[in-house]
Order: structure tokens, then C-alpha cells, then sequence
């Protein structure tokens, strides 16, 4: 599956935006940094979408995960996974959910987040952290199945409630695919 066909046009008007915000700030005596004004292009002014929206673009089904059987469920994840990849999207810390759980987690809510519409290759890696959000279940997710035992040792000492261990529900994430080269610069959601 190739996800990159759209791409193409979207990174060509992402080119000609940053290349005009570049111009008009030479014109008027502005920082002219290439670096930075692509930045501000791809954090401020890139326009609005889903991953949904980008993969039902790029010809991905989405299904609902509450519809299909147990046996679809492992193949609509991985295609799930594997065209997120293609658009420059990784996930991190998956193990504590089962296939179903991280199914249904990524239709029902990840995949319907807000995001800049950033073309696939343009140098952009955004990591969405499955376990590692700012709502307080998140961090806890995090103490029990994944942090160190010198990070549980830590937030105990800096006053916080250190859960008890919990197993790991799958061993998907060292199969989970990566990037091949480091990012220029990438996002963590």
C-alpha cells in the first residue's frame, strides 16, 4: 500500500507556502532562516485534519472495532499500524492494551485528534505515545507496566502514588514499525 500519491500535492503547496513566507519576510527585513519559517508553517499554519481523514484519503478503511470478529482484528490493527507508518506516524508503548483494546483505542479517539496536515516525507516523524499522555490514567498506565524501576522509585520519592506492577498484555511493540532514519525533527503526541 502506497501512501505517498497525495502526498505529493501537499507537499508542493507546503513548498510554495513556505517558500512565500520566506519572501515576504526577506521583503520586509524579517528573520529569512528557511528552518524557521517552516516551523512556524508546519506548527501554526498547515491546515487541519485527522489521521483518520489522511488514511480514509489514502484509501485505508477504518473499521469499527466494536463490528468486527476476533480474527479481524489483528489484520485491521497492522493495517491500521502499517499505513499510520507510511504517513510518518510511529506509536509507542502499545504492550498494555490486547489487539482489540488498541484497535478500538485508535479508532475511537486517536485517530480522530486534531493533527496539522503534514505531507509523508517531508522530514516530519510524529510519535503518539499510546501510554505517555498528560491525563493522569496515562501516567499511571506508564508506572505500572513500563517504567523503570528507578522512575517508580523516583515518583515515590517526589511524593507520587506508584501503582503496583501489571503485565504486559501483547509483545507488539518491538515489532511496531520506525522510522529509518532519525527525524529532522518530530512531534510527540
Amino acid at each position: 500500500m502506497e501512501l505517498l500519491d497525495s502526498a505529493g500535492t501537499r507537499r508542493d503547496v507546503r513548498t510554495e507556502a513556505i517558500d512565500r513566507l520566506v519572501k515576504e519576510a526577506t521583503e520586509r527585513g524579517d528573520i529569512a532562516d528557511r528552518m524557521y519559517w517552516t516551523l512556524v508553517y508546519d506548527f501554526e499554519m498547515a491546515p487541519m485534519t485527522t489521521n483518520h481523514a489522511q488514511l480514509t484519503e489514502a484509501g485505508v478503511v477504518i473499521p469499527e472495532p466494536e463490528l468486527i470478529s476476533e480474527a479481524e482484528v489483528p489484520l485491521a490493527l497492522w493495517r491500521i499500524v502499517e499505513a499510520l507508518a507510511q504517513l510518518d506516524i510511529y506509536l509507542l508503548h502499545t504492550d498494555h492494551l490486547d489487539d482489540r483494546g488498541l484497535l478500538a483505542l485508535l479508532c475511537n479517539s486517536v485517530l480522530e485528534e486534531q493533527v496539522r496536515d503534514l505531507p509523508p516525507g517531508c522530514g516530519v516523524h510524529e510519535f503518539i505515545d499510546v501510554a505517555g499522555g498528560a491525563n493522569p490514567d496515562d501516567r499511571e498506565v506508564h508506572l505500572a507496566v513500563y517504567a523503570t524501576d528507578a522512575e517508580r522509585a523516583a515518583h515515590r520519592q517526589r511524593g507520587g502514588r506508584v501503582p503496583p506492577r501489571a503485565p504486559r498484555r501483547a509483545d507488539r511493540d518491538r515489532h511496531l514499525p520506525r522510522p529509518s532514519a532519525a527525524p529532522a525533527r518530530g512531534g510527540l503526541r
